[in-house]
């Protein structure tokens, strides 16, 4: 009776399937990785377009009764405009959730922060609602006016080209410098005017400052150093730069540790030390977020 041979796989066959296995596996985690990402993204815009839709809604109460409350908690016949605070805390009592994080909220300071929504005062009474689109590294803002506004005109969306700093420093590899400056996020907070190695204006403090002061766009701003010399912090290549220590809270309070020249800002890594206790932080975290850098 002839033998029965068993034929079976070469360790070279068993070898390339698994490498085939291994190829097509690889290709499809990049491509899930792919959507979720898109998905996240779009949902940060979703959340994006339905705050500016009920912020508009609220301004719009104080138009058709000044008897009215918005926000939960402002009076329309109020003097005074809502502040960012009052804004933000009714937009994360919408239950909007975080794309990416569902244990952080939606409206933040740092426009940085993936899935936020940053809400800051660009004049009285007219707000920039922004979120910044890391994948496509754009800033998309739309600009609310109200009431209080000198101008009550038709919401506008605006798309720039925007990088956060933690994601240029972390692809370039390169170290910043006073020339290359980026802000920690695209929000308000305390600008401190530093020289190009981090020393403030002799006597100078923290000052309150929006975004502007330290995006480049108030290049012909100035103040004058102990000699009477004019200093533009504001413009390109200058030898003194308006940089932000610490942030905004979040309900739109600015403080800060570096009166009379009391703080030194380092470039490379975006923090800076308050001189008289000798404290490293983070640049961009609120007094009260705060936390010591080792």
């Amino acid at each position: 009776m002839p033998k029965k041979i068993v034929k079976g796989f070469t360790l070279i066959e068993l070898l390339v399937v698994m490498a085939i296995i291994s190829i097509l596996s690889g290709a499809g985690v990049v491509a899930y990785n792919g959507y979720t990402s898109a998905a996240k993204e779009t949902a940060t815009k979703a959340n994006h377009t339905k705050i500016v839709n009920n912020m508009e809604s609220e301004f719009a109460k104080c138009k058709l009764d000044k008897g009215s409350k918005i926000f939960n908690s402002h009076n329309c016949n109020s003097t005074n405009r809502p502040s960012t605070g009052t804004i933000n805390n009714y937009v994360n009592s919408l239950g909007l959730k975080n794309p990416y994080d569902k244990t952080q909220k939606v409206a933040q300071s740092d426009v940085c922060t993936s899935g936020s929504i940053a809400i800051t005062e660009k004049e009285v009474g007219s707000y920039n609602v922004a979120y910044a689109s890391i994948k496509k590294k754009k800033k998309h803002t739309s600009l609310v006016s109200s009431g209080w506004s000198e101008n009550y005109s038709k919401t506008k969306t605006t798309s720039v080209a925007y990088t956060c700093a933690s994601s240029a420093s972390a692809s370039s590899g390169s170290k910043q410098t006073i020339y290359t400056y980026k802000p920690p996020h695209g929000g308000p907070g305390a600008g401190i005017i530093v020289d190009e190695n981090g020393n403030m204006l002799s006597g100078g403090g923290g000052h309150a400052c929006n975004a502007d002061c330290f995006n480049g766009t108030m290049p012909n701003w100035y103040t004058t150093d102990a000699n009477g010399n004019k200093i533009y912090p504001g413009r390109v290549g200058s030898k003194w730069r308006w940089v932000m220590a610490e942030g905004a809270s979040a309900s739109g309070n600015i403080a800060s540790s570096c009166n009379g020249g009391n703080c030194k800002y380092n470039f490379s890594n975006n923090t800076y030390t308050v001189l008289n206790s000798g404290v490293t932080y983070k640049a961009g975290e609120s007094i009260a977020n705060r936390k010591a850098v080792p």
